[in-house]
C-alpha cells in the first residue's frame, strides 16, 4: 500500500534538517544519525508513512493548530532518541494518538462487537502498510446496575504490529490479544494470559465492519 508522505516530509525537515521531497526521507542521501536509523529499518519507514497519512487526515478534520502543536512536541521527543527502539516507541505513541482524532478515525476502518455479557467492543484498523497494522482496540462494559447508576467500565489496548497470514498479536505485560482477519468485514479477537482489564471488560469477540 502506497500512501502520501507529504506531511512526513514536513516532519522530517524540522526533525533532521535535511532536504526531503514528497517521498519522505531521501535514503540515498541520509543526512543524520536519525535518518540512517530510519532508512535501515523497514518497520520505521512504514511507521513514518502511517504518521504522515494520519497527520494529514487530522489536519483536515480536527483543530489544525492543535494538531500541529502536538506534532511539534512529538518531533521534540523523537529528536531526543538515540536508538531505534526509542524512535519506534515514539512513532507508535503518535500513531495511537492520531488514530483517536476525527481525521484518524475517518482514515481508519471501524469494526464493532456486541456481546450478551454487556461488552461493546470497538476495533479500529489502519493499514496494512508494508506488512504493519495500526490497531486501536477497546471495550466498554455496562454492568447489571446500568449506565445511569454508573455501573460502567472501559479498557483497551493499541499498537503497531505485523500482519502475518491474516494474523496479528498485541501484547501488554502478560496479556496476549490475537487478531485474525476472517474477511474484509470481520475480525476475530482472542484474549489470553493475565490481562488485568477493568472489571467486567473483555476484548475478545467477533468484530464486524461498521
Amino acid at each position: 500500500m502506497r500512501i502520501s508522505r507529504s506531511a512526513s516530509a514536513m516532519v522530517i525537515v524540522s526533525l533532521f534538517a535535511v532536504p526531503v521531497d514528497a517521498a519522505g526521507i531521501d535514503c540515498a542521501k541520509p543526512g543524520s544519525t536519525g535518518d540512517h536509523m530510519i532508512c535501515q529499518d523497514k518497520s520505521l519507514l512504514a511507521r513514518d508513512a502511517m504518521v504522515s497519512d494520519l497527520y494529514a487526515a487530522a489536519l483536515k478534520r480536527d483543530d489544525a493548530n492543535k494538531i500541529r502543536e502536538r506534532q511539534r512536541r512529538w518531533m521534540t521527543t523523537v529528536q531526543s532518541c538515540s536508538d531505534t527502539a526509542c524512535i519506534r516507541q515514539a512513532y507508535d505513541d503518535r500513531i495511537g494518538a492520531l488514530m483517536m482524532t476525527k481525521g484518524g478515525r475517518s482514515a481508519s476502518t471501524d469494526f464493532q462487537s456486541n456481546s450478551a455479557d454487556g461488552n461493546e467492543g470497538h476495533l479500529a484498523i489502519f493499514g496494512p502498510v508494508d506488512g504493519l497494522l495500526a490497531v486501536s482496540l477497546s471495550s466498554t462494559f455496562v454492568g447489571p446496575g446500568g449506565a445511569e447508576a454508573g455501573d460502567v467500565n472501559a479498557d483497551g489496548i493499541d499498537g503497531v504490529v505485523p500482519l502475518t497470514k491474516e494474523h496479528a498479536e498485541l501484547s501488554r505485560d502478560a496479556c496476549k490479544i490475537g487478531l485474525d482477519r476472517l474477511s474484509a468485514k470481520t475480525w476475530r479477537v482472542s484474549q489470553a494470559g493475565m490481562c488485568n482489564l477493568a472489571d467486567g471488560v473483555t476484548l475478545q469477540g467477533t468484530y464486524r465492519r461498521q
